[in-house]
């Protein structure tokens, strides 16, 4: 599905883009139509012909966007499309993950001028040029937790370096629950297995009005 990012890049910089259709996904359902309507809103012309999307416009215009949901990837794309609009782009319901600061992050110091980035609103003001740099891009959370939770269930050791604790405080407050002994210092993570694992009785995750089980 990562794909359809390309989309929001190509566009800035083009203004006419090609993709194939983003393909399944193992979790479920992933639509794009939050990616489709934003662009829409900000003058594309998007049409679908042999399983691709064909994306032009004489130029990206900066508008008002409210996400019905907050997706990253659709708060990614639109980012990426308004940093060379022709006006000044304003996201509401915009996700707030770690990631979508480490993006503003880098596109500011390329020459964008990204604002509110980590809030429900992020403001873009549109410029006519980017600069090439040398970024170094945030450590994958999601890999530090796989690193983390395989430790644990092997009933062994890990120092993880490099990664951000605050950015997996509730997954690292769920293994210390689950029988992990975890040691914090800057960059460092330890995590020592007890040999047995508890259980917790029931995780939930939410994001803002919806909440799962499991």
């Amino acid at each position: 599905r990562s794909s359809i990012i390309f989309l929001g890049a190509i566009l800035a910089v083009w203004n006419k883009a090609e993709v194939g259709m983003p393909g399944g996904c193992p979790i479920g359902l992933r639509p794009i139509d939050l990616h489709i309507k934003a662009l829409r809103k900000m003058g594309v012309k998007i049409t679908e012909e042999f399983g691709y999307l064909k994306c032009k416009c004489d130029k990206v215009l900066g508008t008002q966007i409210h996400l019905d949901f907050p997706s990253v990837g659709a708060t990614e794309n639109i980012m990426l499309t308004a940093v060379k609009a022709d006006g000044t782009t304003v996201i509401t319901n915009a996700a707030r993950e770690p990631e979508i600061i480490d993006l503003a992050k880098f596109l500011n110091l390329m020459g964008a001028k990204i604002n509110g980035a980590g809030s429900s609103m992020i403001v873009i003001e549109g410029v006519k040029k980017l600069s090439p740099v040398e970024y170094t891009i945030m450590p994958d959370r999601i890999v530090a937790q796989t690193y983390l939770i395989s430790a644990l269930i092997t009933g062994g050791e890990i120092v993880l370096k490099d990664a951000i604790a605050s950015h997996i405080h509730s997954g690292l407050a769920l293994l210390s629950e689950m029988g992990a002994k975890i040691n914090i210092y800057d960059n460092i993570i330890h995590l020592k297995s007890t040999g047995k694992i508890k259980n917790v009785h029931i995780i939930k995750t939410r994001r803002q009005g919806s909440q799962r089980q499991v």
